[in-house]
């Protein structure tokens, strides 16, 4: 046979095959797999390109100097050499007031060319002006945020501190804010000039410094190469090439779990393509008998069935690669905001990878069974009994080495991709174990139940392998979708019962020492109980047992950030009622030993242990002690706590700010305003507003995992009918066999439902024990809240996983009672 004569031939199969229905499955399977994928790479490739092209505007600089505390002149002398463009930027937060209404917002306060790339826009659209430059003195420029939540427009004024600005223009975008996804507060620029007038910067603000510097590449070169052996402890340089790396870390965060959420789907349609095939290879076994008695070889049938399957994957990946671009708009409709910026059109590159991914999936799951098909011997056309198995089993090892691969490159470490798999791993053999001793418990129960139940479960001890197979298959499904309904219900519900109805939802911080006493009069003049104000004094950790601190022992990056920043510390006679010592002693009033305590959490992150020796610098002096102490702090309490607190002796001398938090109700929001009239330095953080704005960012991130978790839960369907599918034949025979003997069409569905119940039941009381594992540890390990398991969740599980299989299952189970037993007979032989 030519090859042309071959490539025909397949061709003529496999539209047979698809008339009648064998490939079905498989090719929603696959079809659901490379969707899923491809719709995460279209919306990952769009953000990143669209974070590349516009890397300079996003940094509003080729190079930028960032900094929590003033810089050295060097830096700013050494541009000036070099002919470089210089620009400034303070950024804090702190209150701004208009009239009676009062708003935390994020003051920048700029000087020069900002910004040295890009523009910044102003006006209201369409007639939007870019502009070079800072606002006149005695003017700022606001967002629609502001201006929305004070109800002003520009020409207002507006007080800043100890001064009054007129808002001259509201900011339409800012260049190097656009990616910026923290930027949960309205934002205020105003003039560098303006800055010292508004005295808003005191002892303990908290005050990022950046200097943008722009020129030509070399001379850009030349000053990274100068300053960075210059770069203290809590400056960096940032380049186009890593601007913003906060913003870059949490999109590829978000990128990589919704990869991780796609590759779920695959998994799961893993387990669909080779069931599927399976089937279809024993549907094929005594065909390919004949094509060998005709004179068909072992390559040559390989090869026509091989044919057949590469065009399946070029079909399914077009319609693949075109469901994912649909689904995609979607992801870009829900997370395009949090990148102010409009994306590029979608790159081909994506879909390509998801095709070859579906390609890769598809042969290798399906080539071990179609495998067998080689094999078959002439002999099976007398002697059907006469198998080819050679043991596929173990050449699945192909279709699992290339799910490991795709799971280390959507992970992208090493580390992940090993927890991923060995989770992965893990909740199989638990399912498969859970599901085989509920299967046995069911057989003593089978003993007593009537004939209708006790022919069903007896089907799945004859077909054992398999039941657990959609055990396993049908309880990851369920788990997923139980997961992301109820058990995130219940630790949303956790977390806001944590919370005490009159916990402070106000933190009041830059409080200078000489206001202490006025603030308590204020509190007491308005009939609220006065808060108490803790010192709070900034230092940088530098040493632990004599050795300098070095960031790079630390490879999780919240302990190296952690390590680099500045810390709030507090000195105390007496430990917080909030607080709990978990290890050593805290020290008693009045001890004049310089010792510290330390958070349990940060102690743990730091590798810091009891009796180690601690080094801060405050203010160029360095404070060295003991740790004598560790604490349990109740963060949920929403009282001020602290990392590090050191006995009194140590730091009272040191120049300090205070900071408090007190309960607000509802109907007394003014005093905020009167509060901050008062004192104009203090900063009045509403911790709801903050929150309510946190919270729907990440509504927004929870809600594009929830859709790509769509995909999941449709390639559990498509897992459970294939599962089903291929029980149909054996299914169909027993039927025909049990019909001449007698029984009823009725007896025959009842019994049918009665095994589908079983193994659905079975599957969601798996589902329900891991999703309740699941959920228990996010709720205690991750987030130290108490787990309080929904009393639905078994009934959604059992009751809800029965129905699906049942339903599922029922169309097939019509079919087959319906068809007579003596053309099942004939065709079986």
């Amino acid at each position: 046979m030519s090859p042309i004569q071959r490539a025909r031939l397949s061709f003529r199969m496999l539209r047979r095959d698809l008339r009648a229905g064998e490939l079905n499955v498989l090719l929603l399977a696959l079809l659901i797999a490379i969707a899923a994928v491809t719709s995460v790479g279209f919306f990952t490739d769009r953000v990143e390109r669209g974070l590349a092209s516009r890397a300079n505007e996003l940094l509003g600089a080729d190079l930028v100097i960032s900094s929590d505390h003033p810089m050295a002149p060097e830096y700013t002398s050494k541009a000036a050499a070099l002919g470089l463009q210089m620009a400034f930027t303070t950024t804090f937060p702190s209150m701004v007031l208009h009239g009676d209404a009062t708003q935390l917002a994020s003051i920048k306060a700029v000087s020069g060319p900002y910004p040295l790339r890009g523009r910044l826009s102003l006006g209201a659209r369409p007639a939007i002006s870019q502009v070079q430059g800072a606002p006149r003195p005695g003017e700022v420029w606001a967002d629609d945020r502001l201006l929305g939540r004070l109800g002003i427009q520009p020409g207002a004024q507006l007080e800043v501190g100890d001064t009054r600005l007129r808002l001259a223009s509201r900011i339409d975008r800012e260049p190097d804010a656009a990616a910026d996804v923290f930027n949960i507060m309205p934002r205020v620029i105003l003039n560098a000039d303006d800055l010292a007038r508004t005295g808003l910067i005191q002892n303990g603000s908290r005050v990022r410094y950046r200097l943008l510097l722009a020129g030509p590449e070399p001379a850009i070169d030349a000053y990274r190469r100068f300053a960075e052996p210059l770069m203290a402890r809590g400056e960096r340089l940032e380049t186009v090439q890593d601007a913003r790396p906060e913003v870059r870390n949490a999109l590829e965060r978000a990128h990589r779990f919704l990869g991780l959420a796609a590759l779920a789907s695959v998994a799961l349609a893993c387990v669909a393509i080779g069931l599927a095939t399976r089937r279809y290879v024993e549907r094929h076994l005594d065909p390919v008998a004949m094509m060998r008695c005709l004179g068909a070889s072992q390559s040559e049938i390989f090869q026509l069935f091989l044919w057949q399957f590469a065009v399946l994957a070029l079909g399914a990946g077009l319609a693949g690669v075109a469901l994912g671009y649909v689904a995609q708009q979607v992801l870009v409709s829900s997370l395009a905001s949090l990148v102010d910026s409009e994306l590029p059109a979608s790159h081909w590159l994506p879909g390509v990878q998801g095709w070859l991914l579906g390609s890769l999936l598809l042969f290798g799951f399906a080539v071990p069974p179609l495998l067998r098909l080689r094999l078959v011997s002439t002999l099976r056309v007398l002697r059907r009994e006469i198998d080819a198995d050679i043991g596929s089993r173990t050449m699945y090892l192909a279709g699992g080495s290339v799910l490991a691969a795709l799971l280390m490159w959507q992970a992208g470490e090493a580390r992940l991709a090993a927890y991923v798999l060995g989770g992965f791993a893990l909740g199989i053999v638990l399912a498969a174990g859970v599901g085989w001793v509920l299967m046995l418990g069911l057989r003593r129960f089978n003993r007593r139940s009537g004939i209708t139940w006790r022919f069903g479960i007896a089907n799945l001890y004859r077909r054992k392998g398999l039941s657990i197979l959609q055990i396993v298959a049908l309880s990851l499904g369920l788990m997923a979708l139980l997961t992301l309904t109820l058990v995130r219900a219940d630790l949303l519900r956790s977390w806001q019962q944590s919370v005490p109805p009159d916990a402070p939802n106000r933190f009041v911080i830059n409080i200078q020492p000489q206001q202490q006493a006025g603030l308590a009069a204020f509190f007491t003049r308005h009939e609220l109980k006065a808060p108490e104000a803790f010192p709070m004094i900034r230092g940088r950790w530098v040493a632990l047992n004599g050795q300098d601190v070095k960031l790079e022992r630390y490879l999780d990056e919240r302990a190296r950030n952690l390590a680099e920043r500045e810390f709030n510390l507090s000195w105390a006679e007496h430990m917080q009622h909030d607080n709990r010592i978990v290890a050593g002693q805290f020290w008693a009033a009045g001890d004049t030993h310089p010792q510290f305590s330390v958070e349990e959490g940060l102690a743990k992150t730091l590798g810091i242990k009891l009796g180690d020796r601690l080094t801060f610098d405050i203010a160029g002096v360095r404070y060295e002690a003991t740790v004598t102490s560790l604490r349990k702090v109740n963060w949920d309490s929403f009282n001020v706590n602290f990392f590090v607190v050191a006995t009194g002796s140590m730091l009272k001398a040191q120049p300090t700010s205070y900071v408090s938090s007190f309960y607000l109700p509802e109907a007394r929001q003014d005093l905020v305003n009167e509060l901050v009239r008062a004192y104009p330095n203090l900063t009045v953080v509403d911790v709801g507003a903050v929150l309510a704005e946190v919270r729907g960012i990440i509504d927004k991130v929870v809600g594009a995992v929830e859709f790509v978790f769509l995909f999941t839960v449709a390639a559990g369907l498509v897992v459970l009918h294939a599962a089903l599918a291929s029980t149909q034949d054996e299914r169909r025979l027993d039927n025909a066999v049990l019909r001449t003997l007698g029984a009823s069409r009725r007896q025959l569905l009842q019994t049918a439902l009665a095994e589908f119940a079983v193994i659905g039941a079975l599957a969601g009381g798996v589902a329900v024990i891991g999703s309740a594992g699941l959920g228990w540890a996010v709720s205690v390990k991750l987030l130290s809240l108490p787990y309080q398991p929904d009393w639905r969740l078994p009934l959604f599980g059992i009751v809800g996983g029965a129905l699906a299989v049942v339903l599922a299952g029922l169309p097939s189970l019509l079919r087959l009672t319906r068809t007579p037993p003596l053309r099942v007979l004939n065709q079986t032989g």
